[in-house]
């Protein structure tokens, strides 16, 4: 009977660790958020952004500026992502003859179901622009500043 006993303690923690090697697997990373050729281009919007995917990258709308994804955007299989791009500052009133510089910046966050946050780091400081929430799907509340 105690044979009986260990066998099924033994089976039990067998079964336990195979499901534990199984859940803590890496997983592949998740595709681009742009999926197919019937979806062109996906919006994300939230307050003073919105986001334009496209399969080879995005743009941005921000209140005072805008700004470029040079590659298709990947999450891992945490929802994390970090692409780089470029943020361009517009203010309200004439722009200069070369318009405004763009500056290097980074984007960077997650995204769970049709919610992401983004956060954007910007120029040779690596100076905050801002986080943001955004929805799929829906326009951004941008007020620009011309």
């Amino acid at each position: 009977m105690r044979s009986y006993h260990w066998f099924l303690l033994a089976a039990a923690s067998l079964l336990v660790l195979s499901f534990g090697a199984t859940a803590t697997a890496a997983s592949p990373p998740s595709p681009p958020l742009v999926q197919s050729a019937d979806e062109p281009s996906t919006i994300w919007g939230g307050q003073h952004v919105e986001l334009e995917f496209t399969k080879d990258g995005g743009t941005l709308e921000f209140d005072c500026a805008t700004g470029t994804i040079t590659k298709p955007l990947a999450v891992d299989a945490h929802g994390k992502f970090r692409v780089s791009g470029t943020f361009t500052r517009e203010r309200p009133g004439p722009t200069m003859r070369d318009g405004n510089p763009a500056a290097s910046a980074t984007y960077s966050g997650s995204v769970e179901g049709d919610t992401m946050h983004l956060t954007v780091v910007a120029g040779q400081n690596k100076e905050s622009m801002g986080e943001y929430v955004l929805v799929r799907g829906q326009p951004g509340h941008v007020m620009k500043c011309r």
